[in-house]
């Protein structure tokens, strides 16, 4: 009996890693065992399984890898493509990669982290975008999302997307403010074979305009969901919270559940870049009890609604609105030694790139000029020594014991071990400078007993509903 890997399939390996099938197409990596990747090599079609010298244990492993998929019986001689088979990344592996390609932009966003209307990181030279591209593809990440600024304002926009398309990347994402997608953008991406998700800036039924700084803005990215649905390109949205839009908040995402848009995740505007400059946390800005409020007050909504789509309440609550019968509650970590984990498990698999070239663990750190300072310039030392030796991976590496025992507060609490100190960048913003710091708005999740609340209020609203994490740390214990 021949096997073959499926052809869908690939073989490949990272420094720590060296063990792993990827499902390229869809960006997907299963890591397996020694004795599980010999049988898998077995499979090339060159091989008969069934003569007497191949272990039993062998046989096993490759009924068990044929179970999941990953192989089929063949006939004698049908070889791997080259592509399919292994190849060894000598870097640390990184999943994907969020990409400024650019800091400039069309709009005049008057929340923007990086400033983009005023071109203050501007973006870096063709060369140099090459050299990262290309980097990406060298080191086996298997997916980029592309970001500015605004993207597509970029000249050789098409060239970085080519590069990495040829290279076996994945674009599974183009965050856009949605005033260039067009039917043009829609057929190039469609002659390459490509459908990304367009993930667009939505801030409220009427109230759009207002926070991007121009007439008309609204209109546009409306134009643009609807377009994407009526092409088959999926959707998602990005909506950023201030006083004067959260009333609007049902009729928004009912309008983006309308076009067919696949999510929707929801934040305060911070107060950096763009918005501390121009002073407007003060008259327009919310606390974090009153985003607490807001996100509270729109249960009732959801759950009269059940929008077809994954509403994600900043850290507060997530659900789909087709399966609501399970909910999340993403501030609740439930990982069995969680001291031993990485400070932010987002970006151990996740990096982002900033519009200077930058290597950081998430993109509103690229508005904190001291602190991004000390972080590599990928086009000088490279995509692998980024992922091998640098400032970036020692921050990416480090655990979360190092915050818990670094904060005063939280060596005490009884939440530490689910609550992990909460997101680093939103520590750095009331604690400037401590990449440690804590998580102030998931201390009051967790203190002040807004998780139990929401535990209630979704128990009232939907009796069958239940927390997919506490369901976790159930099964756990």
């Amino acid at each position: 009996m021949y096997y073959r890997l499926n052809d869908k399939y690939s073989l490949r390996g990272w420094e720590k890693l060296p063990y792993a099938i990827v499902d390229r197409a869809a960006a997907r990596v299963s890591f397996v065992d020694k004795e599980s990747f010999d049988a898998l090599q077995l499979c090339d079609g060159q091989v008969d399984l069934d003569l007497p010298l191949v272990p039993q244990s062998v046989r096993d492993s490759v009924k068990m890898l044929e179970e999941h998929g990953f192989v089929a019986p063949c006939a004698s001689g049908k070889k791997l493509e080259e592509g399919q088979k292994y190849r060894f990344y000598p870097n640390r592996f990184m999943k994907s990669a969020h990409w400024s390609i650019t800091g400039c932009c069309n709009c005049k966003c008057r929340h923007c982290y990086i400033n983009g209307a005023e071109n203050r990181y501007g973006e870096i030279s063709h060369d140099d975008a090459m050299k990262i591209a290309q980097g990406l593809v060298d080191c086996g990440v298997l997916s980029c999302s592309i970001t500015g600024g605004e993207a597509i304002v970029r000249r050789d926009f098409w060239e970085i997307i080519d590069t990495l398309h040829a290279g076996g990347v994945v674009i599974s994402q183009i965050y856009s403010n949605g005033l260039l997608v067009n039917e043009r953008l829609l057929d190039a991406f469609e002659q390459r074979g490509m459908h990304p998700e367009f993930n667009m800036s939505f801030d409220g039924v009427g109230h759009h305009d207002w926070l991007r700084g121009m007439d008309g803005a609204e209109k546009a990215v409306r134009r643009a969901f609807e377009l994407c649905r009526d092409r088959g390109f999926p959707t998602g949205a990005e909506m950023c919270l201030w006083k004067d839009n959260r009333q609007s908040l049902r009729e928004s995402i009912n309008y983006l559940a309308s076009v067919n848009c696949r999510s929707v995740k929801l934040n305060p505007v911070g107060d950096t870049g763009a918005w501390h400059e121009g002073g407007y946390a003060e008259t327009h800005g919310l606390s974090i009890d009153e985003t607490f409020e807001t996100y509270f007050n729109y249960l009732d909504d959801f759950y009269r609604d059940l929008p077809k789509m994954i509403v994600h309440l900043g850290g507060f609550f997530m659900c789909d609105g087709r399966e609501p019968d399970l909910y999340r509650l993403p501030a609740v970590h439930t990982v069995k030694d969680p001291e031993r984990v990485c400070l932010c498990a987002h970006a151990r698999n996740n990096m982002y790139i900033s519009a200077e070239g930058r290597a950081l663990t998430c993109m509103p750190l690229s508005n904190m000029d001291d602190f991004q300072q000390s972080y590599p310039k990928i086009q000088e030392i490279g995509v692998r020594a980024c992922l091998n030796d640098s400032v970036f991976m020692e921050l990416v590496n480090t655990r979360s014991a190092m915050v818990l025992e670094h904060n005063e507060k939280c060596r005490e609490c009884p939440y530490r071990n689910v609550c992990l100190g909460g997101c680093r960048a939103a520590g750095m913003l009331m604690h400037p400078g401590d990449i440690l710091a804590p998580d102030e708005s998931v201390c009051k999740l967790f203190r002040d007993g807004w998780l139990k609340r929401i535990e209630e209020k979704v128990k009232e609203l939907r009796p069958s509903a239940e927390c997919a994490e506490y369901k976790r740390l159930r099964e756990q214990s």
